[in-house]
Formats: C-alpha cells, sequence, structure tokens
C-alpha cells in the first residue's frame, strides 16, 4: 500500500526560506540603487542649475562687452573724424603762417630797401 505518513518529510519550508532571503536581498539591492539614483539625480540638477547660471552670466558679460565694443567704435569713429578735421585745419594754419612769415620778410625787405636808398 501506501507509504506511511512520517516517512515523507516536506521541504518546501527550506525552499520558501530561501526565496523569502533572496527577496529581501533583492529589495535591500533596489532601496539602496534608488537611493544612490536620488543622490545622483541631485547633483546631476544642482550641476545643471550652476552651468546655466554660468551661462546666464556669461551671455550678459558678453552682451556688455559688445555694448561697450560698440560704444567705443562710435568714439573712435567720432575721434578719427575730429582728427582728420584738426589735420586739415593744422595744415591750412601751417600753409597760412608760411605765407604770412613770406609776406613779413618780403615788407621787412622792402622796408629796409625804402630807408637805405632815404638814407643815400
Amino acid at each position: 500500500g501506501a507509504p506511511a505518513g512520517a516517512v515523507y518529510e516536506s521541504h518546501s519550508g527550506d525552499i520558501v526560506q530561501t526565496l523569502t532571503g533572496l527577496l529581501e536581498e533583492a529589495e535591500g539591492q533596489l532601496e539602496e540603487i534608488r537611493s544612490t539614483e536620488t543622490k545622483d539625480l541631485q547633483a546631476f540638477q544642482m550641476m545643471e542649475q550652476g552651468l546655466q547660471d554660468e551661462i546666464k552670466f556669461a551671455n550678459k558679460e558678453l552682451s556688455e562687452a559688445k555694448e561697450g565694443e560698440a560704444a567705443a567704435s562710435e568714439k573712435k569713429a567720432t575721434a578719427e573724424g575730429d582728427l582728420g578735421v584738426t589735420s586739415r585745419d593744422l595744415a591750412s594754419d601751417v600753409t597760412g603762417l608760411s605765407d604770412l612769415h613770406h609776406e613779413c620778410m618780403t615788407k621787412a625787405e622792402d622796408f629796409e630797401a625804402e630807408t637805405k636808398s632815404r638814407g643815400e
């Protein structure tokens, strides 16, 4: 007949215990991975915000530099225009001075010649 009931021993308790142990280990690993992922995500978000701030400030500085460059270029153009006018005025004045000096020398020579001729 049939085997006696005391002869068969159940081994399912060991299997359930093993599976429970594996489940607990997997849950622990999952929690650790989630914690690491959360920390990494926070670190990434902080780094991203820092880089976005750097880009924002760099763009502001670039804009200010471009405005400064435009203002300097405008001043340079004005100064170059003023230099051209001043240079032409100087050349005209030098020519005028030369003409005046020549005229004075001519009149001085004429005066000296007249004075000599009166004295003779």
